[in-house]
């Protein structure tokens, strides 16, 4: 019986005065078919003419039962579907529908403003089984927090370069990921651990020295012992328990325990190290062609106080042209000038000299840090591995000019190929500050281990010379005078 309708108040038909119904009062319904048979009280025939006392005519078909009109085509009212209905093509509906029960579809659409739409890959829950997918197009705002499966809450998405919230409960963009991770590779990259062998120097009977700096010297990472190394006695290894490790500032000590040895070290004896050293490239310059150009204070600059600070290493005991300079001897810092004085010369007759001292060429690393003050040349200062050096004679007669050139690094006049401009010897860490920075003399001395400035304030040139290889030196100081090298060779220390 599918498909046919029955009302709680079915229609009937009745007898009425002048018109007869067989059979009368009786229910008509779809379940069981009855025939009726009416009659008026009068013969009707083709040429009969017969009255009604009203006669109602409608286009479509109408059963109204007072409390609901089922017509042709549409039902006008309210109904209750008790049972199961199933429609087989599109249902339209221009008011509201209530349902009590559960409404199951495969597919709902809803063209009104926020509507919600969910495809046939996923059931109507989101989340009711792991294996349910759902699609959004646009964006999502959640005023609360996001519960993952392992009960992980997030309550938002992070953009915080920096990461020093460390919360628990953010997630971070790429965008974060990748500059904190840049603003960390230099600081990490000065002690990312390596290996390296490297042969020490007899210091006492029961010493050998080396000259490094080892992976325990920044914060933060394992102190470095014994284990981390092999010790090599003549080229015999030494056992362990006859060593102990030490860091002194630039010196690294084997210290060995002579009865466990066997014998004590003598002055011919090789010792060798295999572990966790950190070598630092620098460059060396020969005196004759070599030097780094940059692009650092270009030819319409003007002389202003600024501080210089780098490391150096020379062996020349006559005047050696010139660490750095600007485009003319006259503009150039250069050791072992005159009476083995080192010497800032500004300008013609505008110069000052410092007393001699030993850095200038024992052949050792040395850490230097100039404040050259052009307008007031008795203000400036230089410092020996943070030591003052006093001044010993200033020049003020003549007049302060302009800088030629950009700064070049090894010799006061770049590509120049004439000897007598250029320094011999090693450099590398090399920095330019703005103002008088000469009070962090000793901190950047560091008790001889040099370290990376690219945090230090005022920066306005840095030139680490630590990439070990190619021509081109990087200016760390995010100013972009990168330097190019001309001539000048790698080497490193350990």
């Amino acid at each position: 019986m599918a498909g046919k309708i029955i009302f709680r108040n079915p229609l009937s038909f009745q007898n009425g005065t002048g018109f007869t119904t067989d059979p009368s009062n009786t229910e008509v319904n779809a379940l069981t078919p009855v025939t009726f048979t009416y009659s008026i009280g009068q013969a009707v025939s083709p040429s009969s003419s017969v009255v009604f006392g009203a006669i109602t005519s409608t286009d479509k078909f109408t059963i109204d039962n007072g409390s609901m009109i089922l017509s042709n085509g549409g039902i006008t009212g309210s109904f209750t579907q008790t049972g199961y209905q199933n429609i087989q093509s599109n249902l339209t509906v221009d008011g509201n529908v209530t349902i009590d029960g559960i409404l199951i579809a495969e597919k709902v659409e809803t063209e009104v403003s926020q509507a919600v739409t969910l495809f046939e890959s996923g059931s109507t829950l989101f989340g009711d089984t792991l294996g349910d997918v759902h699609y959004m197009t646009g964006s999502m705002y959640s005023s609360g927090s996001l519960t993952l499966n392992a009960g992980i809450s997030i309550i938002e998405i992070s953009n915080d370069t920096t990461l020093a919230d460390e919360s628990t409960t953010a997630v971070v963009t790429e965008n974060a990921v990748k500059t904190y991770l840049s603003d960390q590779t230099n600081t990490f990259d000065s002690y990312h651990r390596k290996s390296f062998a490297h042969t020490g120097s007899y210091v006492a009977a029961s010493t050998a020295s080396f000259y490094a700096v080892t992976a325990s010297a920044p914060s933060g990472f394992t102190a470095t012992n014994e284990d981390d190394f092999m010790f090599f006695v003549n080229g015999a290894i030494a056992e362990h328990d006859a060593l102990t490790v030490q860091q002194s500032g630039s010196k690294f000590y084997m210290l060995v325990n002579n009865n466990s040895v066997g014998y004590d070290l003598e002055s011919d004896d090789e010792i060798v190290a295999w572990g966790k050293f950190d070598n630092q490239y620098y460059l060396d310059l020969d005196g004759l062609t070599h030097e780094v150009t940059t692009t650092f204070s270009g030819s319409s600059a003007t002389w202003v106080p600024v501080t210089y600070s780098w490391w150096m290493k020379s062996d020349q005991t006559t005047k050696n042209y010139a660490v750095f300079g600007y485009g003319n001897n006259k503009k150039a810092f250069t050791t072992n000038f005159s009476s083995n004085r080192p010497l800032m010369w500004n300008a013609s007759n505008w110069y000052v000299f410092w007393d001699d001292t030993s850095a200038q060429d024992d052949g050792e690393w040395h850490h230097w840090m100039l404040y050259n003050q052009p307008q007031t040349l008795s203000e400036s200062k230089l410092y020996v591995d943070g030591v003052l050096i006093d001044i010993n004679l200033v020049r003020e007669t003549g007049t302060l000019g302009t800088q030629n050139q950009s700064l070049t690094i090894g010799s006061y006049q770049n590509n120049s190929t004439n000897a007598a401009r250029h320094f011999s010897g090693s450099i590398r860490e090399f920095a330019v500050f703005g103002g008088d920075k000469t009070g962090n003399a000793s901190l950047i001395y560091n008790s001889g281990v040099p370290y990376n400035l690219s945090d230090e304030s005022d920066l306005q040139g840095y030139w680490r010379m630590n990439e070990g290889s190619g021509t081109t030196v990087t200016d760390l100081s995010g100013e972009g005078n990168d330097g190019t090298i001309d001539g000048a060779t790698w080497n490193y220390v350990f």
